[in-house]
């Protein structure tokens, strides 16, 4: 009977022992939940950050096309799409409640099917989150920065 009140004794105070151990654990390790959480915010785009540049002086549009016969400088145009030939009238409603300066070109993406995309001539950092905010509604969209076509 004594031997196996000891065993006894044993099995708890090793119980107790994981206890203790366990709960130092979780009282001393950092979580990491909330730095995860942290984390995907900071690397969310935050369309008011967004900057457009000046107008190119180099690369294609830049001074050496324009010395090769183009008129006229090189214009930076925001790419918003693909849309599908479905979608187009809703991108264009959409597009039309921003009050453009210049109104939105559409012009047809290479591929097989039947897509558009918009571009928005030299829009300044409000039209960029604006149109940003709009992706939302369209999801499979894109936003590039490019030359006019």
């Amino acid at each position: 009977m004594s031997e196996s009140r000891m065993n006894l004794r044993m099995l708890i105070v090793t119980l107790v022992v994981a206890n203790v151990m366990l709960f130092a654990y979780a009282a001393l390790t950092p979580d990491t939940r909330s730095q995860a959480g942290s984390r995907i915010e900071e690397l969310q785009i935050n369309p008011g950050r967004i900057k457009l540049m000046g107008v190119a002086t180099r690369g294609p549009g830049g001074q050496a096309a324009a010395t090769k016969g183009k008129s006229g400088p090189y214009r930076a145009c925001l790419e918003w799409g693909p849309f599908a030939a479905a979608d187009t009238g809703r991108a264009e409603s959409a597009l039309a409640r921003l009050t453009l300066p210049q109104p939105a070109v559409q012009r047809p993406v290479e591929g097989g099917a039947k897509r558009f995309s918009y571009f928005v001539r030299e829009p300044d950092a409000g039209v960029v989150a604006q149109i940003a905010e709009l992706q939302r509604v369209f999801p499979g969209t894109e936003i590039k920065a490019g030359p006019c076509p």
